[in-house]
């Protein structure tokens, strides 16, 4: 099916991407002035406090916020301990390096020689199904990345699970060897989000269109687990073993790797090169805090990731974002620029081409299958749940077959839904019962091919007897839109009434005055009247309901008034709406990257570890 890329730059404060496969919606980033996001960037930092509590550092790297730097995600350079004792981590981890590669390379050649081809290999998915059968081990789509949790880093050996021992952990601890004060150079892996500050780490990597360059991470030649067939893996391999690397450095090469030329992955890492080069050039001639490399913009970061040989055509609107991305991929790949085609007609892009009308789904809750089936996603504080129903599709000759239609369909649609709504956690997903174990294990494989495409970590499990199968999705981004959980009209109303008792019954009013939106002012009325009669007549008072258009749902003023109507109580309900400068305010004042841990109040054990620094 034909894919073609669609980039609205023309709003000057919103750039919006849009990956579309035939009618469907694959893939949807955004990026504007008031999500402008952090992720990936590198700063240099200052540590600011050490928590042997937490095994971690908090990091001042220019934010208001200072970000949360784990034991595990320090580089053991950094450490302060004697030249000896740092030269014995270093020989250890080389050699724990050295096995695990020996055992990758190792497993690729057991599967090559065994036969095992790609996942799609119906000889694979025979010997899948019988595995099923006496197993119930889970289904995992994943692309976790070794070091980090950057979005652009593709994980490094195929099906080992052999941990890597982490040395440093069980030789010292955090106090020991990172002292407040000291410079340390980080990249953001978790942009802010609420009262948490950024999760960081010393482990800096840069993607590039092909690979993912790890400059201070000598970890040798790594290959995407996405990159399934064992011949294709050896192929890369070998291309990796020809290839210069410095040996301070490693690289991963990632999905869009494959099948690309020993020329083309050399290209990609000498460019990055450069640019690391670029980035130690300017943190050693900066003080800390300060920005040292930001991540590319919204475009560049489309053309890099999402841009493959199967998109046809690259359709811009905007001028700026129009000579944006030819003058990137000139860079990147030259002989693709004419791929790229500036959109030209009065009738906006995403209208002409029925992209809007698509993307203004994530608004709604339910979202209407083809087969007249349809799904609801409810997001909540703790998982997001998504229920699948039948509706209206009864075109199949009995109720299993109904079930397996809707669920597959179900299946496909909700590996677009969560990319495009950008869902993460834990996700629940309630599908149709199947009475079926085949089917089931059918609508299983369905989700997993769907998925993966996604550049999200991904793990997913069984569909339970129940009908509801787990699985979990890293986050990417903060969600396309934010959903509050709100009470319906009518138990708003029944509250109101509940609380307006209560309050009157503890205070001895005599006269309430409740002012509430006019819609609900109008419910009660009607639908409780009866109520309101009863509960004046039994507690000798007098209940006035007023109308204030100024006040909206879930609001609400109740003045309490004795004999003399003097007010004795005003129980209120007021929600505001915070701009941006108001909730910097706001976090300054709390000041706390943890709401367990704020940063600025002074832990008792700094006096007794730690010396003030000379002047």
């Amino acid at each position: 099916m034909e894919k073609n890329l669609y980039i609205d730059a023309s709003h000057p404060n919103e750039t919006r991407v849009v990956l579309k496969s035939g009618d469907n919606i694959e893939d949807y980033e955004y990026e504007g002035l008031k999500n402008n996001l952090i992720k990936n960037n590198i700063y240099l930092g200052k540590v600011s406090r050490v928590e042997p509590s937490l095994q971690a550092a908090f990091i001042d790297f220019g934010r208001d916020r200072h970000g949360f730097l784990s034991f595990n995600d320090i580089q053991s350079d950094y450490y302060q301990i004697p030249q000896s004792d740092l030269a014995k981590i270093k020989e250890e981890e080389e050699k724990e390096r050295e096995e695990l590669l020996k055992e990758s390379e190792k497993e690729e050649q057991k599967n090559i020689n065994e036969g095992n081809l790609d996942i799609n290999d119906p000889v694979e998915i025979k010997a899948e199904l019988e595995m099923e059968l006496i197993s119930s081990e889970e289904l995992t789509v994943t692309d976790e990345p070794v070091l980090s949790e950057n979005t652009d880093q593709e994980t490094i050996i195929p099906e080992i699970k052999k941990p890597v021992p982490k040395f440093r952990s069980k030789r010292y601890k955090i106090q020991e060897v990172i002292k407040p004060n000291q410079v340390i150079l980080i990249q953001v892996l978790k942009d802010e989000r609420g009262q948490k500050g950024a999760a960081l780490s010393t482990f800096i990597s840069i993607a590039g269109k092909y690979i993912v360059l790890m400059p201070n991470t000598p970890k040798g030649g790594g290959i995407s687990r996405k990159i399934f067939n064992p011949g294709e893996r050896k192929k890369i391999r070998t291309i990796l073993n020809d290839i210069n690397i410095p040996k301070e450095m490693g690289l991963i090469v990632r999905t869009a790797g494959s099948n690309k030329t020993k020329n083309d992955i050399d290209h990609d890492l000498q460019t990055l090169i450069k640019t690391w080069n670029g980035i130690k050039e300017t943190a050693l001639n900066s003080i800390a805090p300060s920005l040292i490399h930001q991540e590319s913009d919204i475009i560049k970061r489309t053309l890099r990731d999402m841009y493959d040989d199967d998109t046809s055509s690259i359709v811009i609107e905007g001028n700026d974002g129009y000579k944006k991305a030819q003058g990137f991929m000139k860079l990147m790949m030259p002989s693709h620029v004419k791929k790229i085609k500036k959109y030209r007609e009065k009738v906006p892009l995403f209208f002409k081409e029925n992209i809007e009308e698509k993307l203004n789904q994530i608004y709604e809750s339910e979202i209407k299958l083809k087969s007249g089936g349809y799904l609801v996603i409810n997001p909540t504080e703790a998982l997001v749940s998504i229920d699948i129903n039948s509706g209206s599709s009864i075109k199949q000759k009995n109720v299993e077959s109904t079930a397996l239609d809707t669920n597959l369909e179900a299946a496909e649609e909700i590996s677009r839904q969560i990319k495009i709504r950008d869902l993460s956690g834990l996700i629940i997903i309630d599908f149709i019962d199947m009475l079926s174990f085949g089917n089931r294990r059918l609508v299983e494989r369905k989700l997993k091919e769907k998925c993966r495409t996604d550049r999200a970590r991904i793990q997913i499990g069984r569909i339970s007897t129940f009908g509801l199968l787990e699985m979990s999705r890293q986050r990417l981004r903060e969600s396309a839109v934010k959903w509050k959980v709100s009470l319906t009209d009518e138990f708003f109303a029944m509250k109101i009434l509940k609380l307006v008792e209560v309050k009157a019954v503890l205070t001895k009013a005599k006269f309430v005055e409740l002012k509430i939106c006019e819609k609900i002012s109008d419910f009660i009325k009607i639908n409780f009247i009866e109520d309101l009669k009863y509960f004046e007549e039994k507690n000798l008072i007098k209940i006035d309901i007023i109308a204030d258009n100024t006040l909206i749902i879930p609001e609400y003023i109740i003045d309490l008034q004795n004999k003399t109507k003097k007010i004795i109580e005003t129980v209120e309900h007021i929600e505001k709406l915070k701009n941006l400068e108001e909730q910097k305010k706001e976090f300054k004042s709390t000041g706390s990257t943890n709401k367990k841990m704020p940063y600025k109040k002074k832990p008792f054990f700094k006096k007794k570890f730690f010396k003030k620094p000379a002047a």
